[in-house]
């Protein structure tokens, strides 16, 4: 019996799909006295959690890659349930400077926590991912006063369907083409509006309360 059950499990294993596909690391926990789970995001698989087996002793020479703030082109096998295991890494971009700013570096873990709490498995999120590349970026090079973290939940809110229920469809024409420029810009990291940062802080409070009336964390 238990022979069976061993021959079945294979056989599952053997048939699972492998998927390749870039990722940035979100957050990275320890697990046992040897290994760490990497959450992280795809932008055609959504939310990615990796079982890296041992990556306490073996990191530096096997995943020397596997890192908060990185993105990563990885191999794996899909599970429908459970953690993945990483088949083979490749590091495609680090943003380790955002440590170097110790305010910029807990904005990007806030920003990575509001995405993992909001992101699901096999849900592709394309325009999020860019928007977290161009504020990990920003926030690596100096400090700021622009609100990254808000900016990608705007990016969240418009790419999950969730800004236009909200929004007041009476306002200014202007003011809806200055709204979809800004998230453009945010998602191809092209310069952002140069504007006061009263403007910056009223943008934020608006994103807030629509993120608040959605439940979103």
């Amino acid at each position: 019996m238990a022979s069976f059950l061993q021959s079945k499990k294979f056989k599952y294993h053997e048939n699972l799909k492998m998927i390749s596909t870039p990722v940035l690391v979100l957050r990275k926990t320890p697990y046992s006295e040897t290994s760490i789970i990497a959450a992280t995001l795809s932008p055609e698989h959504g939310r990615i959690d990796f079982m890296i087996k041992g990556a306490k002793q073996i990191s530096r020479k096997k995943f020397p890659q596997v890192d908060l703030f990185r993105e990563l082109e990885v191999s794996f096998k899909h599970r429908d349930t459970g953690l993945n295991s990483i088949h083979d890494v490749e590091l495609l971009h680090s943003y380790d400077s955002i440590a170097n700013f110790p305010q910029n570096f807990l904005k990007g873990c806030a920003i990575g926590t509001f995405i993992l709490r909001n992101s699901q498995s096999m849900i592709p999120s394309p325009e999020v991912y860019s928007a977290l590349k161009t504020a990990f970026s920003a926030l690596g090079r100096s400090k700021t006063e622009v609100p990254w973290t808000e900016l990608v939940k705007l990016v969240y809110l418009d790419e999950h369907g969730f800004l236009p229920e909200a929004m007041n469809f009476s306002m200014d024409p202007k003011k809806m083409e200055a709204m979809k420029n800004l998230i453009d810009s945010i998602i191809s990291g092209t310069p952002l509006p140069d504007y006061p940062q009263k403007t910056w802080l009223t943008l934020s409070e608006w994103i807030d309360k629509l993120c608040k009336y959605h439940e979103l964390e």
